[in-house]
């Protein structure tokens, strides 16, 4: 994602240098050159009598110098050259636009800080992305670890049960419980093992390292940056949010911004509001190649031309009309959006904020029920010592214990996801 929309941004500061060259004029150049193996040739003829007396004659001494030459005709054959040239460069410079063009600059400057914010945001959702995955990761190991000394006990606890069977000492349907009870503790290793693998997929995904294991990642939990986040003042932590600071409030803003920019345009191309530019074009067209052959200029083949222009539109059934309507329905989309998107983080805030107090507190209890717990293993081995217990009552107790201890495990990756979600949503 962050490739692909560090492209994008890339594109969009591209698309801003091209919205502010169109403040300024544009060349366009143009040459032509062409060989003709036949020209055309032009045949014509011219009465000598309309030459003679088309000429003021002089006399000299009372007599007329004038001719006479009767009908006789001149013929004329003329062949144009092979070769022909044209070239042409013309610069068209917009002077008005009714700020369209302004706009428009303002209109992809703002959708480049949009993908600039938009580009920040999706790191930012990553890198929360990447410590919950492997602060989860942190925690299946050690549920993992609980699992395997859980079901050391309860093999033990079999063990114990079908030699206690065999004695007499055990009814079968105790047997079986034992079992059901290991049994049991391998599905859960199965699950926790799963979720282990699928993490380590979304992680190769995320990072694009290939094959990734265990064995690979090398990461540090920091248990004291989440107690920190949860004793942060909650009212100052979704002022902040809700703020201007906020990245994610930025990208609302700048989306609103963009709306009310391209409500700006359309209101500058309605019928009736002309555009006006500058052409200024220069131009050669003749048999001689210019500056480099001689006689180019005889034939005055060359123009310089200004030109005002003006364009408008007129009458187009509407459609401009609707489209300022429609971009006006956009931008009241654009706030609805924002207010919506801003409940939002008001309520993911203060559901993450719910879900750390009701897992501390289940912590706290837990804690009270792990030290209960070892207490009672204490307890059963004592009583097992002086023979008012059994090895099973020592093995049940160590069981419970463990279990107590996973649901511990739950919850503490409960509070970490649910902080690293806070401390995102505040950036």
């Amino acid at each position: 994602d962050i490739l692909k929309q560090s492209e994008e941004y890339y594109r969009s500061t591209l698309d801003v240098l091209d919205a502010w060259w169109t403040l300024g004029p544009t060349l366009n150049a143009s040459a032509v050159g062409n060989y003709m193996f036949n020209p055309p040739s032009v045949n014509y003829s011219i009465d000598s009598d309309e030459i003679i007396n088309s000429i003021e004659w002089p006399e000299i001494a009372g007599q007329s110098t004038k001719p006479n030459v009767s009908n006789r005709q001149i013929k004329i054959d003329e062949s144009l050259d092979h070769t022909l040239y044209s070239f042409s460069l013309s610069l068209k410079q917009p002077l008005f636009t009714w700020g369209k063009i302004t706009n428009a600059i303002k209109l992809y400057q703002g959708v480049s800080e949009a993908q600039r914010l938009q580009l920040n945001i999706t790191e930012s959702r990553l890198e929360t992305e990447l410590e919950t995955r492997l602060t989860s990761l942190f925690y299946l190991q050690k549920i993992l670890k609980i699992l395997e000394e859980e079901y050391n006990y309860a093999s033990q606890l079999v063990s114990f049960s079908e030699l206690a069977e065999q004695n007499g000492m055990m009814i079968h349907q105790e047997v079986l419980d034992a079992k059901l009870q290991a049994k049991q503790i391998q599905i859960a290793q199965q699950n926790v093992n799963e979720q282990v693998s699928t993490q380590l997929l979304e992680l190769q995904k995320l990072t694009r390292i290939q094959n990734l294991s265990l064995e690979n990642i090398d990461y540090s939990f920091d248990e004291a940056l989440i107690k920190q986040i949860t004793l942060l003042d909650r009212e100052q932590i979704k002022e902040k949010a809700l703020s201007s600071e906020s990245e994610t409030i930025q990208l609302l803003l700048q989306t609103q911004n963009l709306q009310d920019i391209a409500l700006k345009i359309a209101k500058a191309s309605v019928n009736w509001k002309p555009d006006i530019a500058l052409q200024i074009s220069l131009g050669y067209g003749g048999t001689k190649f210019p500056f480099f052959e001689d006689g180019w200029k005889d034939a005055d083949d060359y123009s310089l031309n200004f030109t005002i222009g003006i364009t408008t539109s007129v009458w187009d059934g509407g459609n401009k009309v609707r489209d300022v309507s429609r971009k006006i329905s956009q931008q009241r989309s654009a706030q609805i959006e924002s207010e919506d998107a801003k409940i939002q983080i008001q309520h993911t805030l203060d559901t993450q904020w719910n879900t750390v107090d009701a897992s501390s507190l289940r912590i706290e209890y837990q804690d009270l029920k792990i030290e209960n717990a070892h207490l009672k293993i204490e307890q059963q081995e004592l009583m097992y010592k002086n023979g008012y217990a059994s090895e099973s009552d020592v093995l049940f107790a160590k069981i419970d214990w463990c279990n107590e201890r996973i649901t511990r495990e739950q919850e503490a990756l409960n509070v970490a996801v649910a902080a690293y979600t806070i401390l995102y949503l505040s950036k």
